[in-house]
């Protein structure tokens, strides 16, 4: 077995155990190859922007979404090049290139040690601008727009992580105890 073939089949594995019932994360993928190259990720209920039709390029009006699809690609190269991920809905952000090939630009949140599922984490916080970068933008005008709007961000905080561990801790002045 090939480093590459252990790593989709690490990475499909994690992504079958961590978004199996997920609240807002649904994770499809192509039958055609296993373990899979091509994911479809679908973000339900996380709140995003998009430009309304009636923007124009003076007045730019923005629209609520709260359903999104990313395609992640993992070609030849990865893992040791980035994924390729696509925005398959329309979003108004500026690391996302709603043009042709409507690209998302992970490179600024990815190194070759992370796995599928905190990329899939990662760009559902992008989505919801926790994280975002004005600075290499893959659209400069949402990025020009973000500039002169960021008390509206974060659109929304969903924590997407979810955890099935509770920890508590408990204590006095001379002892504590955590439970896990």
């Amino acid at each position: 077995m090939n480093p590459r073939y252990r790593r989709l089949l690490s990475d499909y594995n994690k992504i079958v155990k961590e978004y199996e019932n997920h609240p807002y994360i649904v994770v499809d993928f192509e039958n055609d190859v296993f373990p899979p190259e091509k994911y479809f990720v679908k973000y339900n209920g996380i709140k995003g922007i998009a430009l309304s039709q009636i923007s124009t390029f003076e007045n730019k009006v923005i629209e609520e979404i709260r359903n999104h699809v990313i395609e992640i690609n993992l070609h030849l190269n990865y893992p040791r090049y980035k994924p390729l991920c696509y925005i398959r809905t329309k979003i108004f952000h500026p690391n996302f290139r709603f043009a042709f090939p409507n690209e998302v630009c992970i490179g600024d949140f990815w190194a070759p040690g992370e796995d599928l599922v905190d990329i899939i984490y990662k760009i559902g916080d992008m989505i919801q601008f926790k994280i975002y970068n004005v600075d290499s933008p893959l659209n400069g005008v949402a990025a020009k727009w973000a500039k002169e709007h960021m008390k509206l961000f974060p659109l929304d905080n969903i924590e997407l992580r979810q955890t099935n561990n509770k920890t508590e801790i408990r204590g006095n002045n001379n002892n504590i105890e955590i439970i896990i």
